[in-house]
């Protein structure tokens, strides 16, 4: 085990009280001790600034550091800033980590003298403080390959979120600092895509293994997809370009990756098209029909309109109005299922308070 070199763990925190204990206890306790938890409360007026600074008085390797509220990319650019290890990982507030992670993707950086680890991941969805599903990452075992060979791999890992998360990794400090590479300020979504995209540009080889060692807790309430994002189609379209231009200046545009990463890009588009009908829009009529003819009318929807085919009845359906430009046929069909299923919600809670009346 190689523990002389120091690991840089860097979580952003924004008011998250509820999840901090078992985030900062997971790391403190890992198998790999040679660590320093560097703490960026971005902010936060809930409890979590003082509980950061206990743990900074409880043990020398965290560090804190308060800042004013500026978002996650800002503070975990501070975290860069401050990082003195050799290596450098990233957690987030309301996650936690394996007490093995560290110590197992050190030492598979030293085995085959990579540039970067990717390990695998669960997902685990919870709502009401109950664990719905776990979802598990699917499984990869791909010791020091070569970029070229990553390329290959490439859609596929992208289609299975491997790519697209900083917490299943571990990124050589160097490499970030000398090659400044840091998080854009100006997204709110994919920001992370857009660092690894970077990084990966600088890597000559790369270890994948099948071990699922980071704890992913989706709170359903808390998603960002349940509240509109005024920025959602702008920030996919530099996403999906950052992923085209890392093809394309690295050959790996190949059919395979073309096809998996537009299927992606057609669904992305249809989750923005639903964003424009989130209850707190509050849009007129006359506005949604100008924001969907700005998605319909992009120029990467209407060269990849193809993909649309490629999924459900729904996906292919919605498809055929974007390629006829039908307004009046998007319009109604988000507006009709919304309508549905408020009804669907009321009737559900009228029966459950039958149910616990009787």
């Amino acid at each position: 085990m190689y523990d002389n070199n120091l690991v840089s763990i860097i979580i952003p925190v924004y008011n998250s009280e509820r999840y901090l204990n078992k985030c900062i206890k997971s790391i403190l306790n890992q198998t790999y001790k040679n660590i320093e938890l560097i703490i960026i409360n971005d902010g936060s007026i809930d409890n979590s600034r003082d509980l950061c600074d206990v743990y900074a008085k409880e043990d020398l390797r965290v560090k804190v550091i308060h800042v004013k509220n500026s978002g996650v990319s800002s503070a975990r650019n501070k975290g860069i800033e401050v990082a003195t290890g050799k290596f450098i990982g990233f957690v987030d507030s309301d996650d936690y980590i394996e007490a093995n992670m560290i110590e197992t993707l050190v030492n598979e950086m030293y085995k085959n003298n990579v540039d970067i680890v990717l390990c695998g991941y669960k997902r685990i969805c919870k709502d009401s403080n109950k664990i719905k599903t776990t979802i598990n990452s699917s499984v990869y075992n791909q010791e020091s390959i070569t970029k070229k060979e990553f390329l290959n791999l490439f859609g596929n890992l992208f289609v299975d979120f491997y790519i697209n998360y900083l917490w299943n990794k571990l990124y050589i400090t160097d490499i970030i600092k000398k090659s400044n590479i840091n998080f854009d300020n100006s997204i709110n979504w994919g920001e992370d895509l857009m660092f690894n995209l970077q990084y990966l540009g600088y890597c000559n080889n790369i270890t994948i293994i099948d071990k699922r060692l980071y704890n992913y807790i989706n709170y359903n309430n808390d998603s960002l997809t349940s509240k509109y994002n005024s920025e959602l189609f702008n920030n996919q379209q530099t996403m999906y370009k950052a992923v085209r231009d890392f093809l394309d200046s690295n050959n790996g545009y190949s059919a395979k990756n073309k096809e998996l990463v537009e299927i992606r890009f057609t669904n992305a588009i249809i989750m923005c098209l639903r964003n424009l009908f989130r209850r707190d829009t509050h849009y007129k009529k006359i506005e949604l029909y100008i924001k969907i003819s700005q998605i319909i009318e992009d120029v990467e929807v209407r060269k990849n309109l193809k993909y649309f085919s490629y999924g459900s009845f729904q996906k292919r359906l919605i498809g055929k109005m974007i390629e006829k430009k039908s307004l009046n046929f998007i319009f109604y069909y988000f507006t009709t299922k919304i309508y549905i299923r408020d009804i669907i919600n009321f009737i559900s809670k009228i029966l459950k308070l039958n149910f616990y009346a009787s």
